[in-house]
């Protein structure tokens, strides 16, 4: 429950400090006094968007602190998820800046407005899950209902799984794509492929085709090359090695008479050896070389092939080449998987669905168990508020297709008049009418909510007299398992409050301030009477405002 709200430089709001009992908290003030300023400030703290506009001076601050006493809602695991302290007593905090940025605390760290949001879902309904225009909307509707089945848990599994399903739908949708798409494209990358395979590519033998090619297509000019050097060094008629011959046996003949000289000898004739050496191995490089004009024409095809592949698919390597085969290669293999994928997933789209369809059964089967009571109390309140030829009724269809909440469509009909034919609410129903009903299916559904706190923004808009009266009866009950706020201008709905707060507003320095006041019995009677009648009120009023509260 709220146990204090403050709020500082909100709109019209200097500053407020309120402190709100268990039991029905009643709110009255003249109209444009302020009272839905309040609640704006509270939707702040509960999760609501704002701005600058929201600001009363425009260089200080907004501050809007609610303390709520959340010892017997078991939020302890989620406040360990959310690695925020717990305490009984809960402090939620908005901040609005003079540029307009917000940021929220839960007891005073810091949390994204998401979280706020949740936690404050689970503390306060603020005329948002069931509003008044709620009972005209389906989700609402099937909500509704649904907390009076008693399917939250069930509903949450059905949830879960039914996201799960059309997240693997989607999957399926996405592999189909991809074979839609395997089946344009597997002629082309199997041509590829073929071709590189065609080719037969081994980059041991592959990579020194070019220097292959080059000594086959000048073999002859090799041969003769090494001839000419083994001739010239040994053959030859002027043959090196006859002339260093020569030219050892001068040097051995002085080297016996200078003694320095035999180290050149000794390189000369290691140089003879070295150059005899040369000359035999050149004769039998040229003896192992050969001509072969097919080979060379062999090889250079071979050689051009291979360089139109590399330019053709824009790489400088035959490794290049290997790898682009290697992926053309998983890539049909890809393919091939993808129909064993997509035939894997929609059988388990079928076994999902079907599991879905038994949840969903069973999710009507308790809205259809569900259905008689809510139409029987529904009738019944009708009556007790004066509308005693009125008849609610609900229409539950069960549709083919699944839906996030199940296989049921649930339409609240609604026969204003004896003898009149049901209808959508919003279509027959007057405003007077529509915040009945709302505070009739409220009353019903909130005793099967965990919802601590409820509150009610003018659901007495459109009534009066002894139908207000029951109203207020209404809200009265309810607030013995709730704690009820209730915005009013019905004088028969505030004198059953617990608690009475007066709205009103004042000129203070030619600005308007509005300010909240806690009435004590006295003040209570005198503004109870006021509404009655005017101000100030009789004496007459005064005495009727007692007999209401004390009624």
């Amino acid at each position: 429950m709220i146990i204090r709200l403050d709020i500082r430089n909100y709109a019209i709001i200097d500053s407020v400090f309120v402190e709100f009992s268990k039991g029905l908290n009643i709110i009255t003030g003249e109209t444009g006094s302020g009272k839905s300023i309040l609640m704006g400030a509270l939707g702040l703290i509960l999760g609501n968007r704002a701005d600058t506009k929201v600001l009363s001076d425009k260089s200080r601050k907004c501050i809007i602190e609610g303390t709520f006493d959340i010892k017997a809602y078991q939020l302890q695991p989620y406040f360990i998820k959310e690695d925020l302290d717990y305490h009984d007593q809960t402090i939620i905090r908005r901040e609005i800046n003079t540029s307009g940025k917000s940021r929220a605390f839960i007891n005073d760290s810091p949390v994204s407005l998401k979280t706020l949001q949740v936690l404050s879902g689970q503390l306060v309904d603020l005329h948002e899950q069931f509003e008044n225009r709620g009972i005209n909307e389906s989700l609402q509707q099937i909500n509704m209902l649904d907390a009076l089945a008693k399917n939250e848990k069930l509903k949450k599994e059905y949830g879960q799984k039914h996201q799960a399903y059309h997240e693997l739908m989607k999957t399926v949708e996405h592999l189909k794509d991809r074979h839609a798409e395997a089946i344009k494209q597997r002629d082309y990358v199997q041509f590829q492929l073929n071709e590189l395979l065609e080719y037969d590519i081994d980059i041991t033998s592959d990579s020194g085709l070019e220097n292959k090619l080059n000594e086959a297509e000048h073999a002859q000019d090799i041969i003769a090359g090494l001839g000419n050097l083994s001739e010239g060094l040994e053959n030859d008629e002027q043959a090196v090695i006859s002339q260093l011959g020569r030219l050892q046996q001068t040097i051995d003949a002085i080297s016996s008479l200078h003694e320095e000289s035999k180290s050149l000898a000794k390189r000369l004739e290691a140089a003879t050896l070295e150059l005899e050496d040369i000359a035999q191995e050149a004769a039998q490089m040229a003896e192992r070389i050969e001509y072969k004009p097919e080979e060379t024409i062999r090889l250079r095809e071979r050689v051009d092939a291979l360089n139109q592949l590399m330019h053709k698919h824009r790489v400088n390597e035959i490794a290049d080449l290997m790898q682009i085969q290697e992926a053309f290669d998983e890539q049909l293999q890809a393919f091939d998987t993808v129909e064993e994928d997509i035939s894997e997933h929609e059988q388990e789209l079928a076994s999902r669905l079907k599991e879905l369809k038994a949840i969903a059964k069973k999710l009507s089967k308790a809205r259809a168990g569900a259905i008689p009571n809510f139409e029987k109390d529904v009738n019944k309140l009708l009556v007790h508020l004066r509308m005693e030829h009125a008849n609610f009724k609900i229409e539950h269809v069960k549709d083919t297709s699944l839906n996030p909440h199940g296989q049921d469509r649930i339409s609240y009909l609604f026969a204003p008049n004896k003898g009149s034919a049901h209808a959508p609410i919003k279509q027959v129903a007057s405003g007077g009418e529509i915040s009945r009903l709302s505070l009739i299916t409220k009353s019903l559904v909130a005793g099967s909510l965990q919802m601590p706190t409820l509150i009610f923004d003018e659901i007495d808009s459109g009534v009066s007299g002894d139908v207000a009266l029951k109203m207020g009866d209404i809200l009265k009950v309810l607030s013995n398992e709730h704690q009820i706020i209730s915005i009013t201008h019905s004088p028969q709905v505030a004198a059953k409050g617990s608690r009475h707060f007066r709205v009103s507003k004042d000129v203070v320095k030619d600005k308007t301030i509005a300010r909240v006041q806690v009435l004590n019995e006295e003040e209570r009677v005198e503004e109870i009477a006021t509404m009655l009648s005017s101000s100030p009120p009789s004496e007459a009023a005064r005495t009727s405002a007692k007999e209401l509260i004390h009624s």
